[in-house]
Parts: structure tokens; C-alpha cells; sequence
């Protein structure tokens, strides 16, 4: 699951006067800290309290996380509060989450979870270190998806050559090795016919993927776009095959480097966070607005909770209308952020339902319930790309969506 998102961070040549703000907010807050899995592939677990996994039944460790804004190329090295350019080679900057900690210069082996004092007496450093799962942001243009054994990664691009390729990674988003991407058998398909008495599909045209390289890749040709397909992968001989659907607005296009202004090399920027707010960028507040970098989506930038209940819902059927959106341009990836921002709305108008008649609440509770159940489920499935699983829990985020509008119709 994804994690909130937090901010504030020192820009690249800052001055010191703001340098010295930063560094006061980020004495006086912190990211929440949360309890997570030690076990590899079980990184998904993540608890407000102590305890022991789930999954796997090992002790939960504490740690801090903190979503952050930062260069694809050089993730954590630079650190922004905000979307926009990597100051190094001017690429997109992409939304990361990672562990937080405080170390001392002179004594790295130092790693804990709250600031304070250095032996010689000066401030620790703040420390950001990659997390499993913590990058989730395509690296060639296209589109990335998590498989269901929540440890490999991969990401489709189609060209305007008519090639597809597919770039595998593991839980870090590095490139698999070598010798893991000659295992992996994979095809794609560009037409399948779906019966709905059976469930099943057909594949009316595929073709398979061959490596090269790091890569695998197919000539499908130049399709009609948006242009749907489907990777079915296994990852090694005899595994499961895994099912990735793909929709391509635009052709895909490699991350261009912007020409660079100065010769001078920029130092990394210090950030200094404030608390997680829920997915997406900083939320903004009565009288501010929000930066919004050229390639983000509107859709993703999140708007504080109104106060009345008519606005509330007007909010709701605003981020439904957005889930549909998504599921139809394929940007699967994108649906968790209003799909959690419904889910904060109804957990307000939850806090609202003792004023409703009994029979409207009989309907507002379970409604209210089955919509936060698939909020999530829309999350997971989002992140895993298969289309079948999410318009499956759309429809039941939908009708819950709609069963809350006519209870609270009226107030």
C-alpha cells in the first residue's frame, strides 16, 4: 500500500535564511512512526503499533517513513518537498517513500529514529534510505505495475516504432539480473474476446516476448491508440502466469534530459518533513494553493475535507467520476490517490450519520463500510495492473458510492 505523503523540503541553492526555517520545522515535526515487516517480501505490512507480522509472524520493527519528492536517477540524493524538475539533469521528479533516520558524521553506524545531539555535541543529520517498494515510478516512459508475489516489478512502454517492451525490477525498482531475466517467459497480447458466462479469455493475437538485453520485447506493430494490451509473464519456467493489462494514451518516450545551465554540480537538498497527509501532494489549506509541476495530474492533487455535507458529497461523486477516468485511460497506477481521498470523505460523513432516520442509516453503515473495503482494494489492484480486478471492485466502490449519496441526499 501506498503511504501518505509528506513535505517540505530545502530547493537547490536555497538561502540560508530558508535553509535555517527548514531546519527549525524539521526540529519541531516528524513523520508518525509506523511498525513494518523485516521480512523480505512482506514489506506491504505496515501497522500503527507494535507487534508481530501477520503474514509471517516476525517481530514488527519501528521505523519512519516519509514519502518525498526526488530525481529519478538519482533517487534521495536530492530531495524536494514538491513535483518538479531534477536540478541535475532536469528530468521529472518522481514521488518516492522512504525510511527516515538521524545519523552523525563522524559516526554512521549511529541509526535512529529520533533527532538529537552528536557526542562533540552538534545535530544529527537527517538520513533518508530507500524502502522496499518505496518507487513506484516508471523509468523508461511507460507504465509500472507490482506482480502479486510483491517482490518483482516491471514496466511496459510501447514505442512509436510498434514495439512493445517490457523492463523488469525488483522490489528496489533495480533491474532484475541478468541471469533472472533469462527465466522469465513472457508474451503479449494485443486482442482477446472475454465471455462473461465463463470468465475466461481468448486470445485472438499475441506474440512473444524475447530478450534484449535487459529487456524483453515484441513488434506488435502501430495500434490504434489508446491502445490496450496485455503481458501475461511468468517470471522463471513453471511459475505462475501473472496478468498486466496496459493502455496506452501516447506512444512511450524515454525521460529526456533538460541542457544543463551551469557547469557547477548541485549539492543535494536538506529536507525537513511535515506530518503525512493521505496521498498525493501537500494538501492545501483555506488561502493557499498548491504547486502543481506541468505533468501531474490534476486529479491527484487532493483538496481539504469540507465542512458541509452537500460539498462532501459533491467531493465524492468528483472522485468516483476520477476512478472511472483512470480505469479508462488504463492509468491504474493513479487510482489509489482519489480512491483514498473517497475514503477520507466517508469516514467524515460517517462521523454525520446519527442525524440520518434509522432506515437511511441501516443503508449508510454497511455502504460507507463496503466503500472503504474497496478503496483499498482498489489500491492493490491498481498497483498490481490487472483491469478485470479493478473494475470488479469499482463497481462495488461505485454502487456503495451512490447507496451514501442517497442516504445523505437530504442533509
Amino acid at each position: 500500500m501506498r503511504l501518505g505523503i509528506l513535505s517540505l523540503a530545502i530547493a537547490l541553492g536555497a538561502s540560508p535564511i530558508a535553509s535555517q526555517q527548514a531546519a527549525q520545522q524539521a526540529a519541531e515535526t516528524l513523520p508518525p512512526l509506523s511498525y513494518v515487516c523485516p521480512m523480505a517480501g512482506d514489506e506491504d505490512v505496515i501497522e500503527d503499533k507494535d507487534g508481530v507480522c501477520r503474514k509471517c509472524g516476525m517481530e514488527l520493527v519501528a521505523t519512519r517513513l516519509d514519502s518525498v519528492w526526488t530525481c529519478a536517477t538519482r533517487p534521495l540524493v536530492v530531495v524536494e518537498s514538491k513535483p518538479g524538475k531534477c536540478p541535475v539533469d532536469g528530468t521529472p521528479l518522481v514521488q518516492v517513500t522512504a525510511s527516515v533516520s538521524w545519523t552523525c558524521k563522524n559516526q554512521p553506524a549511529i541509526n535512529v529514529l529520533q533527532p538529537g545531539k552528536c557526542d562533540d555535541g552538534s545535530a544529527m543529520i537527517k538520513r533518508y534510505a530507500a524502502r522496499a517498494h518505496g518507487n513506484h515510478n516508471p523509468q523508461h516512459g511507460g507504465q509500472f505495475f507490482m506482480a502479486p508475489d510483491n517482490w518483482h516489478h516491471l514496466e511496459g512502454a510501447y514505442l512509436s516504432t510498434g514495439v512493445f517492451r517490457l523492463y523488469l525490477y525488483d522490489d528496489f525498482t533495480k533491474p532484475l539480473p541478468l541471469e533472472q531475466v533469462r527465466q522469465v517467459v513472457a508474451r503479449v497480447v494485443t486482442r482477446q474476446t472475454f465471455d462473461a458466462a465463463t470468465r475466461t479469455n481468448t486470445e485472438v493475437s499475441a506474440v512473444p516476448l524475447v530478450r534484449n538485453g535487459r529487456f524483453l520485447e515484441a513488434r506488435i506493430g502501430k495500434l490504434a491508440l489508446p491502445a490496450p494490451m496485455t503481458a501475461k509473464v511468468s517470471f522463471k519456467k513453471g511459475d505462475p502466469e501473472h496478468v498486466f493489462d496496459f493502455s496506452f494514451e501516447t506512444y512511450s518516450k524515454e525521460p529526456v534530459a533538460a541542457p544543463r545551465t551551469t557547469n557547477a554540480a548541485p549539492a543535494p537538498s536538506s529536507p525537513a518533513p511535515v506530518p503525512a497527509s493521505g496521498g498525493g501532494p501537500p494538501p492545501a489549506t483555506e488561502g493557499s494553493t498548491v504547486e502543481i509541476a506541468s505533468g501531474v495530474d490534476p486529479a491527484l492533487v487532493p483538496v481539504p475535507i469540507p465542512e458541509t455535507v452537500p460539498e462532501m458529497i459533491a467531493q465524492l461523486r468528483t472522485r468516483t467520476d476520477q476512478i472511472r477516468t483512470f480505469i479508462d485511460r488504463g492509468s491504474f497506477a493513479s487510482i489509489y490517490v482519489p480512491a483514498f481521498q473517497a475514503k477520507d470523505l466517508v469516514l467524515a460523513l460517517d462521523a454525520r450519520k446519527q442525524g440520518l432516520p434509522s432506515a437511511k442509516q441501516k443503508v449508510a453503515q454497511p455502504a460507507i463500510a463496503q466503500l472503504v473495503r474497496s478503496a483499498y482494494l482498489l489500491d492493490a489492484f491498481g498497483d498490481l495492473g490487472n483491469k478485470q480486478q479493478v473494475v470488479e471492485a469499482f463497481a462495488v466502490f461505485e454502487a456503495a458510492a451512490k447507496d451514501i449519496e442517497a442516504s445523505f441526499k437530504d442533509r
